[in-house]
């Protein structure tokens, strides 16, 4: 009986431990940049297709909402699945592997400008946090390049459209005109007709009140 309660209790304990690190995993996930997804999976920068999908089966696995209660779960598994896709597609991979080296060049020129050679003072883990704060902010500076440019040619279609909108209303006015000014055609004509022969009535009176007209003896 004692032992069959001393089981119980270590399998509760490690159900806790499981949940804490979930939860921990979850937490960890969260805090990372959507741009490093390396970090995000916890790998080398020059991990194979394999590697990838292995951390991404081992980690959805740690932080699936389906396994843990953490309330933000979905959101770190959607944020894994984004990072195991960006590293999957070998474009994107590449991409972001060339923008991790232009920030390294980046910071190597500026200790060069600088006299002094930083990197050598520094641990090769300090000098990658650096590299990797680099790349992020060279990746929002982009990002924030590419939303002003399509905001522009937003606009820029925005007065297109207003444009040609004021243009189609124009026309449109134009053409309502004229064809009320057409379907008005015959009332016109029946009035002006009708004007016509009065004037010719009364033209005709006044012929016949002057051929009429005697003079007084």
């Amino acid at each position: 009986m004692a032992d069959e309660t001393a089981e119980q209790t270590v399998q509760i304990l490690q159900q806790e431990a499981t949940q804490l690190a979930r939860q921990q995993e979850v937490d960890r996930v969260l805090k990372l940049s959507a741009l490093d997804p390396f970090s995000i999976l916890q790998i080398p920068q020059t991990s194979t297709p394999t590697e990838i999908k292995a951390a991404y089966r081992a980690k959805s696995r740690l932080i699936h909402p389906d396994k843990t209660a953490h309330p933000q779960a979905r959101q770190a598994f959607e944020r894994l699945k984004a990072a195991e896709s960006d590293l999957m597609d070998d474009e994107k991979r590449h991409r972001i592997l060339a923008m991790i080296e232009e920030a390294r060049r980046e910071l190597q020129s500026e200790w060069k400008q600088q006299e002094q050679n930083d990197q050598q003072h520094r641990s090769a883990d300090e000098v990658e946090k650096l590299v990797m704060a680099r790349y992020r902010k060279i990746m929002v500076d982009l990002e924030w390049r590419r939303r002003q440019r399509v905001k522009q040619e937003m606009a820029r279609e925005g007065e297109a459209g207003r444009r040609e909108e004021e243009m189609a209303a124009t026309k449109r006015r134009k053409q309502e005109k004229e064809k009320a000014w057409e379907e008005s055609r015959d009332e016109r004509v029946s009035s002006w007709r009708s004007f016509q022969n009065k004037s010719k009535g009364k033209s005709k009176s006044a012929k016949n009140k002057k051929t009429t007209y005697k003079p007084k003896q």
